[in-house]
């Protein structure tokens, strides 16, 4: 759905430099694996938690801008790194037994598995973050929309692959219970693309960005909570709000 998106945006026009494919395919690699792992980490652990971890992608196309672009630091994203830290440490901070016994409380518990995950997909969803404006300032926004559908192609395809090996018996019904939210994520991720290309236009990327990295967090939070009835330790809380503040600091 999403590559539908684009190439109806495209108007179907697929013209592009053969140069695109390479950037192309590293970007649908990325894609893969920020797909599959982020959906484990979410089946893993903390939907909440796994939305933030997530989110800390950003230092990736942050530090591959200090060090191959040669961009400016600021103190800004020295403060964001140190938010950062801590709110990795409380995130993993455990609430003391009462009484001399083990908490029965149903917080959520942080394991190796959910961090292997959310630590994957981070990489990859930063190494995205790194790769489309790579080649989008490479070849000056020309071929955007069609870079665009040509990666999510590929993705389409992979998936495929995967599915006939994997979930063979259950595409059916998958497909009878889940198209609606299939379509409907679709159409976000084509929607969420187009209006941040053309927000951009008009909005500082300091506003934005923190105020879509952020807002997001706290969105999924809620939700998280009041929906899917998790429940985070007051550390965990903390960490969540600090690691919130972070991501601010760090689009700064």
């Amino acid at each position: 759905t999403a590559c539908l998106f684009f190439a109806i945006k495209s108007g179907f026009s697929f013209a592009f430099d053969i140069e695109v494919l390479p950037y192309a395919i590293g970007f649908a690699a990325a894609y893969c694996c920020a797909s599959i792992f982020g959906f484990l980490a979410i089946m893993t652990g903390p939907l909440s938690l796994t939305s933030l971890a997530t989110s800390y992608s950003l230092l990736i196309p942050t530090f591959w801008g200090i060090i191959f672009d040669k961009d400016p630091t600021s103190l800004w994203l020295y403060i964001g790194l140190g938010l950062l830290a801590a709110s990795l440490v409380f995130i993993n901070l455990k609430d003391k037994p009462k009484n001399g016994t083990e908490s029965d409380s149903g917080d959520v518990k942080i394991t190796l598995k959910w961090a292997i995950f959310a630590l994957v997909a981070l990489v990859t969803n930063g190494a995205c973050s790194t790769i489309q404006p790579a080649q989008s300032k490479l070849f000056d926004g020309a071929y955007d929309s069609v870079f665009m559908v040509i990666s999510l192609a590929i993705v389409f395809a992979v998936m495929v692959i995967l599915v006939l090996f994997k979930e063979r018996r259950d595409v059916l019904p998958s497909l009878k219970a889940g198209a609606p939210a299939m379509v409907l994520c679709g159409v976000a991720n084509g929607v969420v693309n187009l209006l941040v290309m053309v927000a951009s236009l008009t909005i500082e990327k300091s506003v934005m960005f923190p105020l879509i990295s952020a807002g997001g967090i706290v969105l999924t939070w809620v939700i998280s909570m009041f929906l899917y009835k998790e429940k985070l330790s007051m550390k965990q809380n903390i960490g969540l709000v600090l690691g919130i503040i972070s991501i601010v600091f760090l689009n700064l």
